[in-house]
Formats: C-alpha cells, structure tokens, sequence
C-alpha cells in the first residue's frame, strides 16, 4: 500500500509539471500575439506615407516606394504570420477559460477565429514571398512587367477585406469576454477591455472593406497598438494562474 501510495504520489507530481508546463506554453502563445500585433503597429508607423494603406496612392506610386524602403512594410508581414501562428495556439487556450460556460458560442467562434489567424499567417507568408521577388526588379522593369505586378498584387488574398482576419477574430474576442462578464472567477474588467478590442478589430474590418481611412487608423492604432496587445497580455498571465483550475476551463475535453 505504501509502494503503492509513493506512486501515486510520484505519478501526480509528473502530471502537475505537465499541466504547469502547457500553461506556460499557452500564455507565451498569448503572449506572442500581443507583441505581434504591437509590433505590426510600430512597423507602420516607420513605414513611408505612401506604404500606410493611402487610397490617393496609385499601385506604381505604392510599388516605387516600396523598392525604395522595403525593411518596414516586410517586417510588417512577419509580424501578422507571428500573430498568425501563435494565435493558432492562443485560441483553444484562452477558450477554455470560459467553454463551460456556452459551450456552442465558444466553439463557433473559436473555430471562425482560428480561420482568422491561419490567414494572417498564409495570406502575409504569400505577400512577403511575392515582395521579396519583386522589389529588387519593379522600378527597373517595362510597363508591361509593372502593369502585371498591379493586377496580381491587387487579387484579394483574404475574403472580403478583413472579413477573417479582423471580424473572425473580433467577434471570439467579443464571445469570450462577454462570458467573462458571466463568470465568477474571471476579472470583469478583463472582459470590458475584451468589447473594446472586438470594437477596434470589427472597425477595421469595416475600413477596409468600405475603405475608411479613419477606421483603418483607429483599428491600427487603438486596435493593433494597444487594446489587443493588453488584452492578449491579459489572457496569458490568466493561463498562467489558477484559472485553469476552475471547472469551467477543465470542461473543455
């Protein structure tokens, strides 16, 4: 009984590891997407005016500056596949946290959110391939060469312009914090915090798509460069404590 015992003991103390280990790995996923997102905003903002989504910018005029200062526009694209990646991860993990408590919402808009985050990450994997090919040849090229890069460059490589990788995602960061509201054992202000970055990512989903300049700059700035961040930095540090252990977050599987 004893042998027994010590056992039992010694299997419990491995599987504690285990679960601490994968709490550490799921808020460094959290983690992940929120300097992704703050970095993809910082690299606009260094980004030549011509390079920041302007609609009084001509394809050719885009396509010049670019050869010029590329650094920042593909420093860009690596951080949307960074958030792309870990958000892959960040989804199932921060889901839990409230999946006992509307099991059907947390699944529909988990899986919406994950479709989000697997096209940031193929959808910018493409455009940086595709750039990196054609800065070094564009402002030296014949028109007809430049004509071709405009019409291939302009072919939506997401669906309905930010439907995915900016509505996906806002509507489970909405589903999630509005569960956090409901729960007893979640910081209502997390959940506050949670509307407010949906709101930001749903604005520019909704610029892009009707091309809104002020939206776009909201989203990017207010969005991408804080509410986010601090929202995903939020969920980790939850992963990380007690949370975890709330019957709501183990129901998940």
């Amino acid at each position: 009984m004893v042998v027994l015992r010590l056992e039992e003991m010694a299997l419990t103390g491995v599987e504690m590891q285990q679960s601490k280990t994968i709490q550490n790995l799921w808020a460094m996923a959290s983690f992940g997407v929120a300097a992704a997102y703050l970095g993809a905003a910082v690299v606009t903002l260094l980004m030549p005016p011509k390079l920041q989504g302007r609609t009084d910018v001509s394809p050719h005029e885009f396509w010049m500056a670019l050869s010029q200062e590329p650094t920042a526009h593909l420093c860009f694209h690596w951080a949307w596949i960074v958030a792309g990646l870990c958000g892959l991860a960040a989804v199932p993990a921060i889901s839990r946290m409230v999946y006992g408590l509307n099991q059907e919402a947390v699944l529909w808009s988990g899986l919406a959110a994950l479709f989000g985050f697997a096209t940031h990450a193929r959808s910018h994997l493409m455009e940086q391939a595709w750039d990196r090919k054609i800065i070094p040849l564009y402002a030296t090229a014949d028109p007809a060469f430049q004509q071709a890069v405009h019409v291939v460059a302009g072919l939506a490589l997401d669906i309905g312009d930010g439907v995915l990788t900016f509505g996906a995602i806002g509507i489970w960061i909405l589903i999630v914090s509005k569960l956090a509201l409901h729960s007893n054992y979640l910081p209502r202000f997390f959940g506050y915090l949670g509307f407010a970055a949906a709101l930001s990512l749903v604005a520019g989903m909704a610029g892009y798509g009707l091309s809104i300049r002020p939206l776009i700059v909201f989203s990017i700035g207010a969005g991408a460069g804080l509410l986010v961040p601090v929202w995903f930095v939020w969920a980790g540090i939850l992963l990380r404590r007690n949370t975890t252990k709330h019957p709501h977050f183990t129901r998940m599987f």
